[in-house]
């Protein structure tokens, strides 16, 4: 009896340790990798109040798209993970292989819908002036989406391998060309001249050029990678592996995408109150999606242990580690709460100049943005950790329904409600957002538990 109950404990500490040590390497790629869009608004807010909200629209018109590539692609991770449990070499390369193809082949067709911004952000009532401040860092960011789809394969694919220091290194390296290439190019050095947001937008696209080449050799030249031979026969297409990341992957996109779209649509709505409310909402967005980071590297671990666990049939394993991650996910994202509701103050003057003539007024609207921020960041940690567990075995169609039902109807909704007929004005719309939230981590969370405690019955992993 002893015996039996030390083992089940070990058991929880060993998934518990594993978990953490790949999340804390997972989570500062992450952090330096957002940390590279962070370094662009900031660059934005010193450029100028004008040229943060015509960025900043800019940025929250694209992600949606970039979101629902990420999504898609972050299921090679899970892939290679089963492919792993499974010791199967072959198909661990033709997923990463078909994971190439498939970013490279996205990104240019994304890049139709993101240039067409250029016409459709001013019928959806925002500012001409600002649209057309931003059109060629639109149409740079368009066709910088293969780069930036190429980098997050790479980054999953080496995840799997439960050896961040691939993507750790090569989102160090991005986020240096970024910061050089911002100040370079944004302010202009020696015969170089200052070319503002075009500046930023093509230091972006360059950095991305370069993380992605340095994961790529590391990839190709070190163990354990090589041993796969990832780049073999590269030019082949496998299309049941294509199939197969298309039909787990798209779901999952699209739920990802209906969560930053929620974000993304809820700052055009905020361009109804004008520059200051959205130079507040660039501010406050990008803080959240740094505080995002952290229980997003718990959700892509817990999802990556899942996925080898279920590839090798250990089904008390799988339902050991998704709790696991639930616990961990809410004790650090209550900090985070914390974190930002004692800081908020400081945390938005970073992002602005002492002598901005809209400083007060973005300051006024930023602040209660950002306490209802630290409001939703559990529930927004859960919902997260939550579609993850489910991802790592390959349940992805449904959460998407219940994603973009929580997200558009629960958050924008409720938003567009309390700010244009509750006459909350642009606090509403953030109010709808952390409803939007909520209401997804209570239903996936549901979903999550109903699926363990039919694992636990049949004592079988059942791969969507």
């Amino acid at each position: 009896m002893t015996s039996s109950a030390s083992k089940i404990n070990t058991g929880w500490k060993t998934d518990l340790s594993n978990l953490v040590r790949l999340s804390i390497p997972l989570g500062i790629a992450q952090l330096i990798s957002i940390g590279i869009m962070t370094s662009d608004i900031w660059v934005m807010g010193r450029l100028g109040s004008f040229d943060l909200a015509a960025g900043g629209l800019a940025i929250r018109y694209y992600q949606p798209f970039y979101f629902f590539a990420l999504g898609m692609l972050i299921v090679v991770s899970s892939l290679t993970s089963q492919a792993l449990g499974a010791q199967n070499t072959t198909a661990i390369r033709r997923v990463f292989r078909q994971g190439i193809m498939i970013a490279i082949f996205v990104g240019l067709i994304l890049a139709i819908p993101v240039i067409s911004g250029i016409w459709i952000l001013p019928m959806l009532g925002q500012d001409k002036e600002l649209v057309h401040h931003a059109s060629l860092f639109l149409i740079i960011s368009a066709f910088s989406l293969p780069l930036m789809f190429l980098f997050l394969v790479l980054r999953f694919f080496s995840a799997a391998y439960s050896k961040p220091y691939v993507q750790l290194l090569g989102a160090l390296i991005a986020l240096l060309c970024n910061l050089v290439g911002n100040e370079i190019l944004a302010f202009g050095f020696f015969w170089i001249p200052n070319l503002g947001l075009i500046g930023v937008a093509l230091s972006t696209a360059i950095c991305f050029l370069i993380g992605s080449f340095s994961m790529g050799l590391i990839i190709g030249l070190c163990s354990p990678f090589k041993q796969i031979q990832p780049f073999k026969r590269w030019w082949v297409i496998d299309w049941k592996i294509t199939k197969k990341i298309l039909r787990i992957g798209s779901p999952n996109g699209v739920m990802v995408m209906s969560e930053t779209g929620m974000f993304a649509v809820a700052s055009i709505m905020m361009g109804m109150f004008g520059t200051a409310a959205l130079a507040a909402t660039a501010i406050a967005t990008q803080l959240a999606g740094i505080c995002f980071m952290i229980p997003l590297s718990i959700a892509q671990a817990s999802s990556i242990l899942i996925g080898r666990a279920a590839g090798n049939q250990e089904a008390t394993k799988v339902s050991r580690i998704s709790l696991v991650a639930i616990g961990l996910g809410l004790v650090v994202t209550s900090v985070l709460s914390l974190l930002i509701y004692l800081f908020h103050q400081p945390l938005i003057e970073i992002f602005l100049r002492h002598d901005d003539p809209l400083r007060q007024a973005v300051t006024k609207l930023a602040i209660p943005f950002l306490l209802i921020t630290a409001f939703f960041q559990i529930v927004d940690g859960n919902q997260a950790i939550a579609a993850a567990i489910l991802r790592g075995i390959n349940d992805t169609a449904i959460p998407a329904l219940m994603g973009f039902f929580c997200f558009w109807g629960g958050g924008l909704f409720v938003g567009y409600f309390l700010a244009f007929k509750g006459e909350l004005g642009p606090n509403g719309i953030w109010w709808g957002l952390a409803s939007g939230l909520t209401l997804a981590s209570l239903i996936l969370s549901t979903r999550c538990f109903w699926f363990l405690s039919k694992m636990k019955v049949s004592r079988r992993v059942e791969l969507g």
